[in-house]
């Protein structure tokens, strides 16, 4: 390019540009190296946005295996944990440290969510339900434990009302058989029950050798034999002390069982209703999986 005072030209002499040509020609050039540049980064942003959408992505995937498995193995152990309530035995789930991973906070959900809106309108819908799941099984361990702790504390309480029913066949029973100014008929009545009571194999497991060694059935142990004892020793009240001290402790411990019944079928509706969103989480988390 030549300049003179007056003209300007590029390359050759016949491409002459006065002053005015060449400022018009310059901010042409500056204008189109500008957009030039603009489309250039944009483009480089995009791409960055795919990258940084598809790493998330990526890491996501890799995690809904893992967590699928402990939410399946949740779902067993709770289904086993209700079956063992039925047996009163207390044997807490093992529930998977997976659940409580807090995977998403190492993603940027903004790019996964970029991913799957690109994917179609019924993926993006799949991750929020899932993002919005997250919070229940996320927090899960935690609130299975101040469940658990505060059924057991309550449980533990109406057992031990429960478990007075022991006294009706030891302590009640032999400070009335010894007692010489007691009523002979209620004496006869309570006799009478006790040996029925033990000797119900209805009620009670027995070893090879014919010794109990434990209650086979509470319920027929409470309609059976405690329901019947507190109606039927009312009549004997008026005439003794002790037969009124038996009737309030089959009293309380029918109202015992009638609480943990209670308790345990409230715990056991609660842990069914866990299963059930555990189950839609995995089915949801399957829509997910690529």
């Amino acid at each position: 390019m030549k300049l003179n005072s007056e003209t300007y030209y590029l390359i050759f002499e016949s491409w002459k540009l006065d002053s005015n040509q060449w400022s018009i020609l310059m901010g042409s050039v500056g204008i189109s190296l500008t957009f030039i540049g603009f489309v250039i980064a944009f483009i480089l942003y995009y791409k960055q946005r795919i990258d940084n959408s598809k790493e998330a992505f990526d890491y996501f995937q890799s995690s809904l295996p893992e967590l699928k498995v402990a939410m399946e193995n949740t779902i067993e152990n709770l289904e086993q944990f209700k079956q063992n309530l039925d047996s009163d035995k207390f044997l807490n789930p093992i529930l998977s440290a997976s659940l409580n991973d807090k995977f998403l906070n190492k993603i940027n959900l903004i790019d996964l969510n970029r991913f799957y809106k690109n994917k179609g309108i019924n993926s993006q819908i799949n991750l929020q339900k899932f993002l919005n799941d997250s919070n229940f099984f996320g927090y899960y361990h935690a609130y299975f434990t101040n469940e658990m702790n505060y059924f057991r504390s309550n449980y533990l309480e109406k057992e031990k009302v429960f478990s007075q029913w022991q006294l009706l066949r030891s302590n009640k029973f032999f400070s009335t058989l010894i007692d010489d100014k007691e009523n002979i008929n209620y004496k006869q009545f309570y006799k009478e029950w006790v040996a029925n009571l033990n000797s119900d194999k209805s009620v009670f497991k027995y070893n090879s050798k014919g010794e109990e060694v434990g209650v086979k059935s509470r319920e027929k142990l409470i309609n059976m034999k405690i329901k019947p004892l507190a109606k039927d020793i009312f009549r004997y009240i008026q005439y003794s002390e002790k037969a009124n001290e038996v009737n309030l402790i089959a009293n309380k411990v029918v109202m015992a069982y009638s609480d943990l019944s209670i308790m345990k079928t409230n715990f056991k509706k609660a842990l069914e209703n866990d299963v059930v969103r555990f189950k839609e989480i995995i089915s949801n988390m399957e829509r997910l999986m690529i």
